[in-house]
């Protein structure tokens, strides 16, 4: 082989790599946008329409009970989001910032009990709208329900976005003012 074949062997080959590589990043970061549904299955709303069996009219219900619940998360998880990019841009001013530190570290803690305490009114909720027959199978479902909500057996976390929030921030008719004891979340200096 020539020193000019050899070039040119090393010079394709090279090309070809960079074409590889540009397609297989292409693939990671735009495939998983492309996903139509969850791949394990039905989502949580078509999971416990079909089990429990839902009338037309608990389905209306059950959809208005899905949008509370969805801005409220939605509201909270955004909350938390705030106290959580406050918390770690305190490792600038680690000596300056631990009161700041532990007093977000609570408020972040706050909120994840809220986000508890909403999804367990939410499905007290829809139990509520459910028939006696329905309230047994519900109570058989419902592990399978939350899992499908956490993403588990899916393809990830449900999607969500500030956009879909309540207007004006947090709606505090679902969920009751912090504690009195609870130290608010320090202001910007």
């Amino acid at each position: 082989m020539s020193a000019h074949n050899g070039s040119k062997f090393w010079k394709w080959t090279v090309a070809l790599l960079v074409v590889c590589n540009i397609g297989l990043l292409l693939t990671v970061w735009i495939m998983p946008r492309m996903r139509p549904g969850p791949p394990g299955g039905e989502g949580p709303r078509n999971f416990v329409i079909s089990s429990l069996k839902f009338t037309d009219d608990q389905v209306k219900k059950y959809d208005a009970l899905i949008d509370v619940h969805k801005q409220t998360m939605d509201s909270l998880r955004d909350e938390s989001m705030r106290y959580r990019q406050r918390l770690f841009e305190n490792l600038r001013n680690v000596a300056t910032g631990a009161a700041e530190a532990d007093s977000l570290a609570q408020c972040i803690a706050y909120d994840q009990k809220q986000i508890e305490m909403v999804t367990y009114n939410h499905f007290a909720q829809v139990r509520a709208i459910c028939t006696d027959a329905q309230k047994t199978e519900f109570d058989k479902i419902i592990r399978e329900v939350i899992k499908k909500m956490n993403g588990k057996g899916r393809g990830g976390p449900p999607s969500r976005g500030p956009e879909n929030g309540p207007p004006g921030g947090r709606d505090d008719r679902n969920h009751p003012p912090p504690p009195r004891d609870r130290p608010g979340p320090p202001e910007n200096e």
